[in-house]
């Protein structure tokens, strides 16, 4: 039987591009995809998670279990934290969307520029950049770019200007070390940058795809 992997979203916008890539990368899996957009409106702007929204994300991660998910993988950065807590208690692979992204991004080079379109995702991707390069004693020098007119390109002139909004900042940073693209949201920026930064950009795509699939066929 195939494995089924269990993608929860609390955005809507990321849910196509990863379910796309496990589709080209792993199509033997089965994919099931969960939205729930309520957790991130009723996020503070400051990111600060509220206990009933650990219980509602265990909520959500225990349906999945129930439903057969062999792994599962949740894509909204600001929520790593309850992640973290409820995973020594969920029974199957749980993976947040940017973890392998970080070990892939720390094994790349020494300086990081980590970008972002929503500023409260900055220190939960930062925490996992470094964290992954602690594991590997490293310390690499993370910069940081906060797009912060993205959503509003997003409101005003949809997925196009908000994608070009993000790799023409990007590219005015002219930054020569590894770029992160912080979050799913914002994957369709590579598409508007230069080929050149193509060898040294990482996003959490693939490399969830990866890291889930070596976890469940292990």
């Amino acid at each position: 039987m195939p494995k089924r992997i269990f993608l929860v979203h609390p955005y809507f916008p990321t849910m196509a591009p990863i379910d796309a890539a496990f589709k080209q990368a792993w199509p033997a899996a089965q994919t099931v995809n969960l939205l729930d957009e309520s957790l991130y409106a009723d996020v503070p702007q400051d990111g600060t998670l509220s206990p009933l929204l650990y219980e509602r994300v265990v909520t959500l991660l225990q349906h999945c279990v129930r439903s057969g998910a062999d792994g599962i993988v949740f894509t909204g950065t600001t929520f790593g934290p309850a992640i973290e807590a409820v995973r020594p208690h969920i029974r199957v692979p749980l993976l947040r969307a940017e973890e392998a992204m970080a070990e892939q991004a720390v094994g790349m080079g020494h300086d990081i520029l980590l970008v972002c379109s929503a500023k409260r995702a900055m220190p939960v991707i930062r925490a996992s950049l470094e964290a992954a390069a602690m594991r590997r004693a490293l310390a690499p020098r993370i910069k940081e770019l906060w797009v912060s007119g993205a959503k509003d390109a997003l409101a005003k002139g949809g997925l196009e200007a908000h994608d070009q909004l993000i790799a023409s900042e990007i590219e005015a940073a002219a930054f020569a070390g590894v770029i992160v693209i912080g979050q799913i949201s914002m994957v369709g920026a590579c598409s508007y940058m230069s080929p050149a930064l193509a060898p040294r950009t990482v996003t959490s795509l693939n490399a969830a795809v990866l890291r889930m699939r070596s976890l469940v066929e292990r």
